[in-house]
């Protein structure tokens, strides 16, 4: 069976980025272990609308391009996703209410009520933080999923020659 992606916003910027050559190289590497078909990919509604504020048209058509590409699912955030950012916000493990913010946590909550367990991401901030995770699984333990997420950045799932 296929792992299972959820890839995040800050994942899909990284390939018109030219201040972060390393993170450009790993995305570009990683999406090159996409293309062999060992993984199943998810995007949601919100990846399309904070790629759609880009106001470069280059950009915009770039990154577009490479969803259209790669063929990613997309995923809704819906009322069952919406409610359990309700409950990341209670629990306090962002501490904020900023829109970025609760887009954030709502890119946890989409994979978690889907079932995707791995989330990518450069969102060192927010996402990729071990203390973040393990409140974001409290939350989804408590609300009774029974997935644990997991969140890493692209170098995680970069498939080497040997793993084909």
């Amino acid at each position: 069976m296929k792992k299972k992606l959820y890839i995040e916003t800050s994942v899909w910027n990284q390939l018109t980025h030219v201040d972060r050559p390393d993170w450009k190289k790993a995305t570009q590497d990683f999406f090159a272990s996409v293309k062999t078909g060992f993984y199943d990919i998810f995007i949601s509604d919100l990846v399309l609308e904070e790629i759609s504020q880009t106001t470069d048209t280059s950009i915009l058509n770039e990154l577009r391009g490479q969803i259209k590409t790669l063929q990613p699912t997309v995923l809704y955030f819906e009322d069952e996703a919406r409610a359990l950012v309700e409950q990341y916000k209670s629990a306090a493990i962002i501490k904020s209410s900023k829109p970025k913010i609760i887009v954030d946590m709502g890119h946890v909550a989409i994979a978690t009520v889907n079932g995707i367990r791995h989330i990518i991401s450069f969102n060192f901030d927010h996402l990729v933080n071990e203390v973040k995770i393990d409140k974001f699984n409290a939350v989804n333990l408590n609300a009774g999923y029974d997935i644990i997420v997991d969140i890493k950045t692209p170098e995680s799932y970069i498939i080497k020659e040997d793993e084909e």
